[in-house]
């Protein structure tokens, strides 16, 4: 008898902050329903899995920030090593999950044949790079969708656009058009070129929140990251301008602006001000003398709403007019 297919698995984890705050934000009071209420939404073709007890972990940031690193671990790598799983989406961004990357073995995305999605911005920045660095990765620097709860209102408004992204989901991951996408703006990134030329074509990404990135920037996961010929995504929140210009200096110091066919500065919020022209100006000091890069503001891309997702390391086309610059997604309206 011929063994049965399993559905196309999609598998949450929320290895960053613990996800509580972000439920009771959304209305629900606890995992179990939250859990059933992604369910309820994502067509029954997909089925969803997460490690509820990940959801719930506490924080002590005196203490290590999160103590259950070995289950985190665990946890993403059967995910990963899942030839049915199709998406693992972060369903928030936080704090300590960079330190998990080097425990992670990647190796099963080089015998993939089904493409596999990692969706998820901010603590995610490496994740969705590594993973778009192999040909049946597909990492898309995106909103985590409990971030949501957090940027509409009032709340059943909020609870309508978590609906949809879930509902929306295999034909996001299938790169398809979503059907009835009302609330979720899907392309595409519109900026504005402020400093260098630029000429219409296809354009890679690579990149993300920047102190985020900085960190990776070493040893063998920054083997995976390659800047050649991308462009270069920054974007950053509460992080003042000395501390990004410290980040920008790690950049420079491991060549990448040397590297990169252009920098797209997306939102850099600090004190309720987004500071983007501030980072344009430390930009001035870090990339190479003698070289235009051309450097591009964006409102649509970061810690913002609203966001528009990137796709990293794929061929996107960019169109110009003037100094108005925009890059389209699959996903948008044509």
């Amino acid at each position: 008898m011929a063994r049965k297919t399993p559905r196309p698995r999609v598998h949450l984890i929320a290895h960053a902050n613990p996800a509580t705050r972000d439920i009771k934000r959304l209305g629900m009071p606890d995992t179990a329903t939250y859990l059933r209420f992604i369910r309820a939404q994502l067509p029954r073709t997909h089925r969803l899995t997460a490690t509820p007890r990940l959801f719930d972990a506490a924080e002590d940031q005196d203490r290590g920030g999160r103590r259950d690193d070995a289950a985190r671990v665990r946890d993403l790598q059967n995910a990963m090593d899942d030839p049915a799983t199709v998406a693992i989406v972060a369903v928030s961004g936080g704090a300590y999950f960079s330190r998990l990357l080097p425990e992670l073995d990647f190796s099963a995305l080089v015998r993939r044949h089904r493409p596999l999605w990692a969706l998820g911005f901010s603590e995610m920045t490496g994740l969705v790079n590594i993973v778009s660095s192999y040909r049946a990765g597909r990492g898309v620097y995106w909103l985590c969708p409990n971030y949501l709860a957090w940027k509409i209102k009032p709340r059943r408004a909020a609870r309508a656009a978590f609906a949809e992204f879930w509902r929306n989901l295999p034909d996001f991951i299938a790169e398809q058009r979503p059907a009835h996408a009302e609330h979720l703006p899907l392309g595409p990134i519109r900026g504005q070129l402020v400093s260098g030329t630029l000429r219409a074509g296809n354009v890679r990404l690579i990149g993300g929140c920047l102190s985020v990135l900085a960190g990776v920037l070493t040893g063998g996961v920054a083997r995976r990251l390659r800047p050649d010929g991308r462009w270069l995504v920054l974007e950053d929140v509460f992080e003042p301008p000395y501390r990004v210009d410290r980040f920008l200096a790690t950049l420079k110091i491991a060549g990448w602006f040397e590297r990169v066919a252009g920098v797209l500065v997306g939102s850099f919020h600090y004190k309720r001000e987004n500071r983007a022209p501030a980072v344009v100006e430390l930009l001035r000091y870090h990339l190479p003398r003698g070289r235009r890069v051309p450097v591009v503001v964006s409102e649509t891309v970061g810690h913002t709403w609203p966001i528009v997702p990137l796709p990293l390391n794929r061929p996107l086309s960019l169109r110009v007019r003037g100094r108005k610059v925009s890059v389209h997604t699959p996903w948008e309206a044509r």
